[in-house]
């Protein structure tokens, strides 16, 4: 009986060879990829939370600002609305002077024209007492 070896013939064993170094090989190469891929997954689990508590972060911080924005807006509005009410105020205490000094001028045209007239009178009267 012929042994295991002898029958096999020497180029087969040397095949056997290459597919058990390929297939370590190949298991190597998918052991390998396999950890980089977990690598990269942790990569970017670790970009992506610092991403998020980035966004976290800004959010909150704009929310704080708008929330100054807003109050601030709100000052604005009232300091605003008092000025509009300063002015209308003043609008309506100018109109009331001009009316008032419209009278005041009136009248004082009024006594010049008194005056004038009783002067005028008074000349003609000296006038005739002096003729």
């Amino acid at each position: 009986m012929e042994t295991t070896v002898t029958q096999i013939p020497f180029t087969a064993w040397e095949q056997a060879v290459f597919v058990v170094l390929f297939i370590l090989l190949v298991s190597g190469l998918l052991v390998w990829f396999s950890k980089q891929s977990d690598k990269w997954q942790k990569f970017m689990f670790d970009i992506d939370e610092k991403w998020r508590a980035f966004n976290r972060e800004q959010r909150d911080s704009n929310q704080e600002s708008m929330n100054c924005v807003e109050g601030s807006l709100k000052d604005l509005t009232t300091v605003t609305q008092g000025l509009v009410n300063e002015i209308r105020e003043m609008r309506q205490d100018s109109k009331e002077f001009y009316e008032r000094f419209h009278q005041h001028d009136a009248q004082a045209k009024e006594i010049l024209h008194e005056v004038k007239t009783n002067s005028e009178d008074s000349a003609k009267a000296e006038n005739e007492e002096a003729q």
